[in-house]
């Protein structure tokens, strides 16, 4: 089985309410960290470190009440409500960077599906499409070393395909992100709407 049909947790299907629930959205995510390894474990162990860290902060918040945090969006509404969308450590900040790190690998396999053969191409343009704005060049130093650890698109191909073929891996990545893509959209979406988006750096 490829990477993607092999995954125990899979996001959902967004509903007519646009609703995300928090306990498959969160361990749908954490499915997602591994793809990092594919692409390159040392240069990219920021990156997934980071989303680990943000998974774990929203986790925790929805431990604290899992009938109020149903939904990704109840818990953003409830910390706009509680004037904490700011705070360190808000669950609402959480949501906010790992929306944007998946954005970034949703990006990358547009790319790939698109049939760029340039790997680090299709990297770079998923960083400038997701990420690059929000970090200073401290950071974006970082993501520039791993941009060049990307493998070739064969090697990646291969990696991800645990077997199957090739044909097998794009049917899968397709699948895959006919329901990712909606999930990272909505969730955009839903933050514009309530202005909570942020241009601030790192």
């Amino acid at each position: 089985m490829t990477f993607f049909a092999n995954s125990k947790y899979k996001f959902l299907p967004i509903g007519e309410d646009g609703a995300i629930e928090t306990e498959p959205f969160l361990n749908a995510a954490a499915e997602v960290i591994p793809f990092f390894d594919v692409l390159g474990s040392t240069a990219f162990s920021p990156v997934k470190s980071d989303i680990s860290g943000n998974i774990s902060k929203l986790r925790k918040k929805y431990e604290e009440n899992r009938e109020a945090h149903h939904t990704l969006q109840m818990i953003v509404d409830r910390e706009i409500e509680a004037k904490t969308t700011k705070v360190s450590n808000s669950a609402t900040d959480a949501l906010l960077w790992l929306k944007r790190a998946l954005e970034f690998i949703l990006v990358f396999l547009q790319k790939v599906i698109e049939g760029e053969q340039d790997l680090t191409k299709a990297a770079n343009a998923a960083y400038a499409a997701s990420l690059k704005r929000y970090h200073g060049w401290i950071v974006s130093g970082i993501f520039s070393l791993a941009m060049k650890a990307v493998p070739y698109r064969e090697d990646f191909i291969k990696a991800l395909a645990k077997g199957a073929s090739e044909d097998q891996v794009m049917a899968d990545m397709a699948a895959f992100m006919g329901v990712f893509e909606p999930n990272v959209r909505t969730i955009g979406e839903f933050y514009k709407a309530k202005g909570v988006d942020s241009d601030a750096t790192v």
